[in-house]
């Protein structure tokens, strides 16, 4: 009896044990994550108000910036590591379309003068090609790859530590496309394309824009993949009031919340009794309002808290949710050896260029941070519309594949740019430039370029670079020139004359980079100058015409962060010309030319230290090799170009402070400074003298726009020449 009582026992404790799973069974919990721009961040407040009250998560799903903070935390994140990436992240980097000024190559450094605006169109036969985008978002892609490397094996996102599905839009149907599968960082990339704003992704043979047009907050999504009940965070801006629409952003803005709304509210008419809606109150926290971080999170757990007689409704014991959270975090990416490098070529005409701008990485260990930098590097030419990379592993060796895409609406750009200057004095310049640039002519990125030039100078510009050899360094490049100008003629400060100059020349230039900051070249020269007397006096020489012959050796060292105003890092061009009587030239003589310019920054505030100098013997003489000075912060006080001279010295401090905040996205800060300047020009070399020196000094105010630094100030010189300047132009000047 006891036996059968015992063996009865045994059953049904076992029976016991395998129903208590069935009867305890807990439900599935899943998150959804809204877009909302630096709304977002408030998930990250939600987030620990969960973990505090021990409710695990099982799914997550999210739309735009919760596409990220959502993907970060299925990854297996930390709450307070996404929040310190957030923090310390960089979003006017982050939103650019190139690598930093220092980073780029030298042959972008040289072009890179401010007398184009940066931004570009693409021209073909079909006419105009528009990019699809103001924001480019190569580095918003490479930064994800950055943090989603570990996910890169993860084709199925049912794989991640915690289940995860992120929404784009498809613009062809405009219908919301969900993804549960592919490129991690390169589908969350196309959830938070904000149309119009950030380029659409091409993916699998889809446009893909922000999925907040047809769901910013997937609620429906989590349910689908099988969560029982849900955690909803809703982050959508407030719809602002007529009066506070005042630019462009506060209006693209409006419509773009106002749309979201409309899908918001229909997907939240799906949620039960049982699911609960987060809503954080964030009145002063904007879709761009990248610099409230702390301010956004602090309003998701007031929020979350707020809910908390709910929520413990999900909340499982201290020892269960410690179990269920451990298992779901990430384990850093250690450093790799890189044994090769595949560059897929499918999608770019330039991919040997890639190729060999990664190629220093094989053979060393390195971190994620660094593979990341020297792709971004890659990006330098600025004729991709993305480089993408994976860390595989081949045979026991870890490697790289890489697939650079060009631009859609390339290979041929077009850019404008635009220079005036007024000194309210009766003299007033201005330049217009078109530049035509065909790209991709070689695999090493061989381009041609053709610059068109209306105003104070006139005339066009053609020049094919054509880089050979490891890495491109190696470059020869023909060029023809034609340009034409408008030169007074000052005498004891007085404007005596105006010249008509026509230049010829013709140029054939050999030259090596060496690294990101140095170029050497050695050219042949052959130029032709005319010059007729457009106003002044009959006595003047009516007209003149000279031909030069020469030889060039030139350095050129740039490591400036911006032509606009440059905050660290310096330019130094120094070349050096022997002209002879060949081939028609009529100088036989010795030029030398430098170039210098430099800046500190301590905080807001910059000095720029400038220095320029052209000397050359007695017996060269002609317009293309004289100097000329005057102009805003080239001795201030004269009008631009007024001194010409064969000899001239020049030296220059500046010094400017930015007024007003650069947090955000877009950075145009007001700055307000001083010069003090000292130079001149002189017609014979033995006549260069410290006693003859002008000494110079303005006070300006500059903002540095989309389309170029803008100044107004006031110049005063030694000699009495007074100006007020409205000058919007380049921080280099590229001419002497």
């Amino acid at each position: 009896m006891q036996n059968a009582c015992y063996s009865r026992g045994i059953a049904a404790a076992i029976l016991l044990a395998l129903l208590t799973p069935l009867a305890e069974a807990r439900e599935k919990v899943g998150v959804v994550f809204g877009g909302g721009g630096a709304r977002g961040a408030a998930h990250i407040g939600v987030l620990r108000i969960l973990e505090r009250e021990n409710i695990p998560i099982d799914y997550v799903t999210g739309t735009s910036m919760g596409a990220i903070i959502g993907s970060l935390y299925a990854s297996g994140y930390t709450v307070d590591e996404i929040e310190e990436i957030l923090n310390t992240m960089d979003w006017s980097s982050v939103f650019a379309d190139e690598p930093p000024r220092v980073d780029l190559p030298m042959r972008e450094k040289e072009i890179d003068t401010g007398d184009l605006i940066a931004r570009e169109v693409g021209i073909g036969r079909d006419g105009v090609k528009l990019p699809p985008g103001i924001i480019g978002g190569e580095d918003m892609l490479l930064t994800l790859q950055r943090f989603l490397v570990q996910t890169q094996p993860v084709i199925d996102y049912d794989d991640l530590p915690i289940p995860f599905r992120c929404v784009a839009t498809n613009v062809a149907t405009t219908t919301a496309v969900v993804f549960g599968r592919g490129d991690l960082a390169l589908t969350v990339r196309a959830s938070m394309s904000i149309p119009g704003a950030i380029s659409p992704v091409r993916y699998d043979g889809m446009l893909l824009v922000d999925g907040g047009v047809t769901n910013n907050v997937p609620a429906n999504v989590a349910r689908e993949i099988g969560a029982d009940r849900l955690i909803v965070i809703n982050v959508g801006s407030p719809l602002l009031n007529e009066d506070k629409l005042t630019s462009p952003f506060a209006m693209m803005d409006r419509l773009f919340a106002g749309l979201m709304d409309q899908n918001t509210a229909r997907v939240l008419e799906t949620l039960t009794p049982r699911d609960i809606v987060i809503q954080p109150n964030m009145p002063d926290v904007q879709t761009l309002s990248f610099d409230k971080v702390d301010e956004a999170v602090k309003a998701g757990e007031l929020a979350a808290t707020a809910k908390l007689a709910e929520l413990r409704s999900f909340a499982v014991s201290p020892q269960e949710y410690e179990a269920h959270r451990q298992a779901q975090l990430r384990k850093p990416f250690p450093p790799v050896r890189v044994a090769y490098i595949d560059v897929d070529k499918s999608q770019s005409r330039t991919a040997d260029l890639v190729a060999d701008t990664l190629d220093p990485l094989v053979g060393k260990t390195v971190t994620v941070d660094q593979i990341g930098d020297q792709v971004w590097r890659a990006m330098g030419p600025g004729t991709y519309e993305r480089i993408g990379y994976q860390i595989v592993e081949r045979n026991g060796e870890y490697g790289l594949m890489v697939k650079p895409v060009d631009k859609a609406w390339g290979p041929t750009f077009l850019r404008l740019g635009l220079q005036f200057e007024d000194d309210f004095n009766g003299r007033s310049n201005y330049q217009l430039n078109a530049e035509v640039r065909m790209t991709g002519l070689n695999e090493k990125g061989a381009e041609w370029r053709n610059l068109l030039q209306l105003g104070t100078y006139g005339g066009i510009t053609s020049e094919f670079y054509f880089p050979f050899g490891k890495h491109g360094a190696w470059f020869v490049a023909p060029l023809a020139q034609w340009l034409t100008v408008n030169q007074p003629l000052t005498i004891d400060d007085q404007e005596i004359a105006q010249y008509r100059v026509n230049t010829g020349t013709a140029a054939l230039r050999f030259g090596r980079d060496i690294g990101d900051n140095f170029r050497g070249s050695a050219a042949l020269l052959r130029t032709y100058d005319y010059e007729s007397l457009l106003t002044g006096s009959p006595d003047l020489p009516g007209s003149g015409r000279t031909n030069t012959t020469g030889a060039r050796v030139e350095a050129l060292f740039d490591s400036l962060d911006s032509v606009q105003f440059p905050t660290k890092g310096a330019r130094v061009l120094a070349n050096y010309t022997w002209y002879f009587d060949w081939l028609g030239g009529n100088q036989n003589g010795d030029l030398a030319r430098l170039a210098y310019d430099q800046a500190f920054s301590f905080g807001r505030n910059t000095f720029a230290l400038g220095a320029r100098a052209s000397v050359s013997d007695d017996v060269v003489n002609s317009f293309s090799t004289d100097a000329t000075l005057g102009g805003l912060m080239f001795l201030s006080g004269y009008g631009d170009r007024e001194l010409i001279g064969n000899q001239m010295v020049f030296g220059r401090l500046i010094y400017y402070r930015a007024m007003s905040d650069e947090s955000g996205i877009i950075k145009m800060p007001l700055y307000i400074g001083a010069s003090a300047e000292a130079g001149n020009v002189w017609f014979d070399y033995d006549d260069i003298s410290a006693n003859d020196l002008i000494y110079a000094g303005s006070i300006f105010l500059g903002i540095p726009l989309p389309v170029g630094p803008l100044r107004f100030g006031f110049g005063h010189s030694s000699t009495g020449q007074n100006s007020v300047y409205l000058t919007f132009g380049s921080y280099v000047r590229t001419t002497f």
